[in-house]
């Protein structure tokens, strides 16, 4: 990783010199050389001001790696708002920073690509929770807010953003909204049970967000319906781990045709690998059958494709495999 002083010293020398020490270079490296700059001013809490050399490009809607001076630490991304002309400068936003870390005077700034090529992968070494990004659908998934942990775990306070698609055969959702998000279950779809789900969120910050959720199932062999209320809340514990919680209450006709409620809630941990991949578990209570199960997920995530296996326990007291005991499950699905 080049240094603030190497950058100013690329500034004086001739071009031809430049050239030179880009072809000698490998590809990855001569690419950050070309595009770096450094903090000048932070007008506000949100807003810094950066300068460049005059032969970088940063134009608006660029997306910016804000690096520490010494330490080389990922603090955080910014989005380029506005050309300056003098001097040579460019206005950006603060999009996201490091929960543990200040932004300063004469922090490093290069030019980032967030979908899955080798630049982002040698830029981005180290997950991290609070360096998930949205906005932009061209980002990899694997730097964006989880919406869903699998078909056994379920679904988080996060929602897909606006015209964005989920498939897999858990799921099938779309982003109506930034914060609205429609989806179902094709699975179920196929056994004849026609069901919807609608999940808006209402708030978010840097410590945790919360959505409600509501969905309607109608079981076409059996002619009964089913209805559901969901509270998701996702609190964020530190770089590395988030906390995904989730209350869920249904209500519907048993096969006596009899009204029945249930309540079910579970406490999943997400933990982010260096390669930005997951590892999700935690425990589940049923309190209508007073049982306490729970589960582990380990999720590779790619650019846009995520596969899961897991293992859960619906009853950690029943020691049989199926849907009442033990089951492992291995889940997939793209996002886009």
């Amino acid at each position: 990783m080049m240094s603030l002083s190497t950058s100013l010293w690329n500034s004086r020398v001739p071009a031809w010199a430049s050239l030179l020490i880009l072809m000698v270079q490998p590809l990855s490296q001569a690419q950050l050389i070309r595009e770096v700059g450094w903090i000048l001013s932070i007008p506000s809490s949100n807003e810094v001001t950066i300068q460049v050399d005059r032969e970088h490009n940063f134009k608006p809607g660029d997306l910016l790696l804000i690096r520490s001076q010494g330490d080389q630490q990922i603090l955080g991304y910014a989005e380029v708002t506005e050309r300056l002309q003098t001097p040579p400068s460019v206005r950006a936003r603060v999009r996201s920073h490091a929960s543990n870390a200040l932004i300063r005077i004469q922090d490093r700034v290069e030019s980032i690509d967030l979908t899955d090529s080798e630049r982002s992968k040698e830029q981005m070494k180290q997950g991290r929770h609070d360096l998930v990004i949205r906005g932009n659908k061209r980002i990899s998934a694997k730097y964006k807010p989880q919406v869903y942990l699998g078909a056994l775990a379920g679904q988080t306070a996060a929602t897909l953003e606006s015209d964005e698609f989920f498939v897999g055969p858990g799921l099938l959702a779309y982003g109506w909204t930034d914060t609205l998000q429609v989806s179902t279950q094709p699975f179920l779809n196929a056994l004849g049970e026609a069901n919807l789900h609608m999940k808006w969120q209402l708030f978010q910050n840097e410590d945790y967000r919360i959505s409600v959720g509501a969905e309607s199932r109608f079981n076409f062999d059996h002619r009964r319906s089913i209805g559901s209320a969901s509270l998701y809340w996702d609190t964020f514990s530190n770089s590395k781990f988030l906390t995904y919680n989730q209350l869920r209450i249904t209500t519907g006709e048993s096969e006596l045709h009899e009204r029945r409620t249930s309540a079910e809630f579970s406490v999943n941990y997400g933990y982010i690998t260096n390669r930005w991949n997951r590892i999700i578990f935690g425990p589940n209570l049923d309190f209508r059958d007073e049982t306490l199960g729970g589960l582990l997920s380990f999720q590779w995530v790619w650019d846009r494709f995520t596969s899961a296996f897991t293992l859960q326990a619906r009853d950690f007291t029943r020691l049989r495999f199926g849907n009442e005991g033990y089951l492992a499950y291995l889940d997939f699905w793209w996002r886009f």
